[in-house]
């Protein structure tokens, strides 16, 4: 017959504890290495189906307290960013040169020179600045530049353009620096989502005149819509769109009336998917069709 466990006080239920505080409250060794209870890495536990990466961060912290900021990937997810998918991604941790970097299971440790953090979700990360040029060296050009667009763009930016080539700047030698030196010229302000930065690049890459992102088209003095990319000169734009534009009735309606106001003023819409993405052939041709200059 198994025994049940016995419950766990209410304080660790609740997220990561250190194992010296659980035993000084009572809790056995044995309970300790109960089933319903985790071992991110040694001296600390979290409660079964609490260990995801944000969970595993919180029990660092709680394990080193200080002198310590999450960082490259890590910080990225706590900034939300838009990143390729990862599969159980480690966790990077960097501290303030010449500190020792962790050397933990599942965690990959840094040091840096150039010291500066805020605070996510409870956590101490790096700065997007630093963020955004650590990730150089582990991202593709096309998704350092995805991420760059998320940093500067919203009703609230986390950074601007000018910040991240400013930490360029000072940032001479550090791996992955040519990369973002590349990528800050193609970042842009005011992209709304990352399936419409990386239609803007494929734009770009299949040589088609550079287009105007979110631009506000006017009949006069009269709003008319606001569109993704556009080519105004040729009055082409360039519509992404995602399974919202698809399954949400209200979106649906408005994208009709927007391209039917275009096309009263002599504006013709070119509707993007992902599949246009994936196999991008006839897309490319069909602007290449519409725009005299390319």
């Amino acid at each position: 017959m198994v025994r049940p466990l016995s419950p766990l006080p209410r304080p660790l239920v609740e997220g990561a504890f250190r194992v010296r505080d659980a035993r000084e409250g009572g809790l056995t060794r044995s309970r300790l290495r109960g089933s319903d209870l985790v071992r991110p890495f040694r001296g600390m536990r979290l409660p079964a189906g609490a260990d995801g990466l944000i969970e595993r961060c919180h029990a660092y912290a709680e394990h080193r307290r200080v002198d310590f900021a999450f960082s490259h990937l890590t910080a990225a997810i706590l900034y939300e960013a838009p990143l390729p998918r990862l599969d159980d991604p480690p966790i990077h941790v960097s501290v303030r040169a010449p500190g020792r970097a962790p050397e933990i299971a599942g965690f990959v440790g840094h040091k840096l020179s150039a010291w500066a953090t805020v605070e996510r979700m409870g956590l101490p990360v790096t700065t997007p600045e630093q963020t955004w040029i650590d990730l150089a060296s582990l991202l593709t050009p096309t998704d350092l530049i995805v991420v760059g667009d998320f940093f500067v763009s919203g009703r609230q930016p986390l950074t601007t353009r000018e910040s991240l080539a400013r930490a360029i700047a000072v940032t001479p030698g550090r791996r992955g620096i040519a990369r973002a030196r590349r990528a800050i010229d193609r970042v842009r302000v005011g992209t709304e989502s990352p399936d419409e930065t990386r239609l803007r690049l494929l734009l770009e890459s299949a040589g088609l005149p550079a287009a105007r992102s979110n631009l506000e088209v006017f009949d006069g003095d009269r709003f008319v819509a606001r569109v993704d990319l556009a080519y105004p000169d040729a009055r082409v734009a360039v519509e992404y769109e995602g399974d919202i534009h698809r399954v949400d009735r209200a979106v649906w309606r408005r994208d009709i009336r927007r391209r039917e106001r275009l096309e009263d003023i002599g504006w013709r819409t070119v509707r993007v998917t992902a599949d246009d993405l994936a196999r991008p052939a006839e897309l490319i041709a069909r602007l290449r069709r519409l725009l005299p200059s390319a």
